[in-house]
């Protein structure tokens, strides 16, 4: 049974509006997951604390919120004035799960992979799509540097299409720290257009950091200063460079498909 709030002075209602911001985000160590196929994709990997429901909710997405109550999420039904309040989307379906910040420790992560270091990454499209592809081709861990937007912000959990509790993320990171602290078991490869074509490219060691820079300026000098190697991806004449979300992206599946290539090298070796 749903239970239902008309107050906008309630204590879970003020909690999520507060969720829109990266200091909220890091206050309660929760975040905000919209839509009732990402919300039901979340379900069926994690639990949510709770789950809010408009009273005009699409069909779909009271479906999902019985789902919740099976498992024994509570349900919070909204008026739709209030649901809107939380909500991120303008044509909103009408649900909302406020969602355990997962806990990261970095430094539990086998070194192995793919780490994807984000240097600036500032526009949340382009975070939420990054995460997305990450999760698809099997990325190791995400750590995001200062500067980039906060990954658990809902219009990032929004472009990463529900993936974001899929791929271990470390954020508010300092790049370079990581990067001194792990130059001896990851190699670091960054993305510029001067770089060496990703064709001819394969990882020297089982771990490889790919870093992606910002959207403006790319990567910044102190991080550049730690990067093995450049890296591009070819194009042809007159075009000089990609979004960074598919610039990401491209790279990630190179380098993932080239690491799961070394790690079957080295199997081959074994059984022989």
């Amino acid at each position: 049974m749903n239970i239902k709030i008309a107050s906008p002075a309630n204590a879970r209602l003020k909690i999520a509006r507060s969720l829109h911001s990266r200091s909220g985000i890091l206050k309660h160590r929760l975040f905000l997951m919209e839509g009732p196929r990402f919300v039901f994709d979340y379900m069926n990997r994690e639990k949510p604390e709770w789950v809010f429901i408009s009273e005009e909710a699409s069909p779909h997405s009271r479906a999902v919120a019985e789902k919740a109550l099976e498992s024994n999420t509570e349900v919070l039904e909204l008026p739709g004035k209030l649901f809107a309040g939380i909500s991120d989307t303008e044509v909103s379906q009408g649900i909302t799960a406020v969602c355990p910040l997962p806990e990261v420790n970095i430094d539990r992560i086998p070194r192995s992979g793919v780490f994807l270091l984000l240097d600036g990454i500032s526009d949340p499209g382009n975070m939420g799509t990054i995460i997305r592809s990450a999760a698809a081709f099997g990325c190791s861990s995400i750590v995001a540097g200062k500067g980039s937007c906060c990954p658990f912000a809902p219009k990032v959990t929004r472009a990463s299409a529900g993936m974001i509790s899929v791929v271990p993320i470390e954020f508010d990171s300092d790049l370079v720290s990581f990067m001194k602290n792990n130059a001896e078991v990851i190699e670091f490869l960054g993305a510029n257009a001067s770089g060496e074509d990703i064709g001819n490219v394969r990882p020297l060691g089982s771990c490889t950091g790919l870093v992606i820079g910002s959207e403006a300026h790319g990567i910044s000098v102190e991080v550049a200063e730690h990067v093995n190697r450049m890296v591009s991806i070819p194009m042809v004449q007159g075009v000089d460079s990609l979004n960074a979300a598919v610039s990401a992206s491209i790279f990630l599946y190179h380098f993932t498909e080239a690491a799961a290539d070394g790690k079957k090298v080295l199997s081959d070796k074994k059984q022989r």
